[in-house]
């Protein structure tokens, strides 16, 4: 998971839906950025008996580096404009499990680049999450498919659309 760590970025639902995850199979959670909401998760952590697998890695520099070796991303957000996050972890070829928010489901479709739930719903997150994690086909063929679907917004894919369209504005 990667954040600011803020209310709105529903950061408990990652650590609730990691120790349902956990549960299951032997796993790690990365939480990568910092907040006002870090010492409470940590305290989550410990209550729920999750800080041996769980690091808080605070603010990174070269993200792709530790998304390249995840197997899943976590974005539960109650909002998101666009759903950068989900982007940068699908061009490292990660899956996404995300919330339904904002314009998260324009990036992340749906059962190709990984799953959508309704905010909040932690069971569905964590029963998506297995699904993929328990099927090494399906992982893998989530994670090309990931990749795919970031390239879709490369920017040499993306400026010539802003360029036509400023073009067409602009015309007398």
């Amino acid at each position: 998971h990667v954040s600011n760590f803020r209310k709105v970025k529903r950061v408990e639902d990652v650590i609730q839906t990691f120790a349902r995850i956990r549960k299951e199979i032997p796993c790690k959670l990365l939480m990568i950025g910092d907040g006002p909401e870090r010492q409470t998760m940590e305290q989550l952590c410990r209550e729920l008996g999750t800080c041996d697998d769980t690091r808080f890695l605070g603010k990174q520099e070269k993200l792709e580096e530790i998304l390249s070796i995840t197997g899943l991303f976590l974005l539960p957000s109650a909002y998101e404009s666009f759903g950068l996050a989900a982007l940068e972890a699908m061009a490292c070829r990660v899956p996404v499990i995300s919330s339904n928010a904002g314009g998260i489901p324009e990036i992340n479709i749906q059962g190709v680049t990984g799953y959508l739930t309704d905010v909040g719903d932690v069971d569905a997150m964590a029963s998506y999450s297995l699904s993929l994690l328990k099927d090494d086909v399906k992982l893998e063929q989530f994670k090309e498919n990931a990749l795919k679907q970031a390239s879709r917004f490369h920017i040499n894919q993306i400026v010539p659309m802003y360029e036509a369209l400023y073009e067409k504005v602009l015309e007398p």
